[in-house]
C-alpha cells in the first residue's frame, strides 16, 4: 500500500471510530422535531392559562385565525392542548398558551416532518430529544410542596414549566406567588405556585421580587 493510501485508509479510520452509533432508539430521539407547525384548520381562540373557574388573566387571550401557523406541542386532555404562536414569539407575552385541539389542522410543509398529517392524540406527552421513544411525560399536575416565602411579586412576565421544561401555565408581572425552596437547573428555576393561574409550576429566578 502506498504511504498516500495509507494515510487516506488511517483518517478515515480514524472518523470511524470517532463517529458515535446511535441505537435505534437514541436515533429516535436524535431526529424528534419538537416544535411542529400545523395549520389552524378554524379560529383558534388561546388562553393563557388553562380555562378553569378562579383562573384569572384570561381576558389576556388571543386568536390564531383560520389558515395562519400554530405550533403544536403536546395535548393537556382529548380537548384541550398547549400551542405556541409563532407570530408573537418573542414580540408579545405570552406566546404560549390553550387552544381547543379541535382547531387544529393538518401538518403544514416544514423541514424534517411530513405534510398533512393530523395532530397526535397522545396526552400530556411532548416531543423530545431525551427520551428514546422521541417522546416525554408531561408533568402537567405537578403536586403541592413546602411554601417558604408567601406573596412573592413577579418583576416580568413569564412562563410556568415543569421539570422537562414543558410550559404549563403563564403569570404576570405584578402578579404574587407563594415560593417552594425547590429549585432546578442550579437554581435558575423556583418552584412556587401561582394563585392567579392556580398552578403550581418553576418559575424562573430572575423573574421573582426577591
Amino acid at each position: 500500500m502506498s504511504s498516500q493510501l495509507l494515510r487516506r485508509y488511517s483518517a478515515f479510520a480514524a472518523i470511524a471510530v470517532a463517529a458515535p452509533v446511535l441505537a435505534p432508539g437514541e436515533l429516535a430521539a436524535a431526529k424528534a422535531k419538537l416544535f411542529v407547525v400545523y395549520e389552524a384548520s378554524a379560529d383558534c381562540v388561546v388562553y393563557p392559562n388553562y380555562p378553569k373557574p378562579g383562573v384569572k388573566g384570561q381576558k389576556l387571550g388571543w386568536t390564531i385565525p383560520k389558515g395562519d401557523t400554530v405550533i403544536w406541542r403536546y395535548n393537556v386532555n382529548d380537548s384541550w392542548a398547549v400551542v405556541s404562536d409563532p407570530s408573537r414569539s418573542r414580540k408579545r407575552f405570552p406566546w404560549w398558551g390553550f387552544t381547543r385541539k379541535s382547531c387544529i389542522g393538518r401538518s403544514k410543509t416544514q423541514k424534517d416532518y411530513p405534510a398533512g398529517i393530523p395532530v397526535p392524540s397522545r396526552v400530556r406527552q411532548g416531543r423530545s430529544h431525551v427520551a428514546s421513544s422521541g417522546w416525554r411525560e408531561v408533568d402537567y399536575d405537578q403536586g403541592p410542596a413546602a411554601i417558604v416565602q408567601h406573596g412573592v411579586r413577579l418583576r416580568k412576565n413569564g412562563t410556568l414549566r415543569d421539570r422537562a421544561n414543558f410550559v404549563v401555565g403563564n403569570v404576570f408581572a405584578e402578579w404574587h406567588v407563594d415560593v417552594t425552596g425547590i429549585t432546578r437547573s442550579g437554581g435558575h428555576w423556583v418552584y412556587v405556585y401561582s394563585p392567579a393561574a392556580r398552578k403550581w409550576g418553576y418559575v424562573e429566578a430572575e423573574k421573582l421580587d426577591r
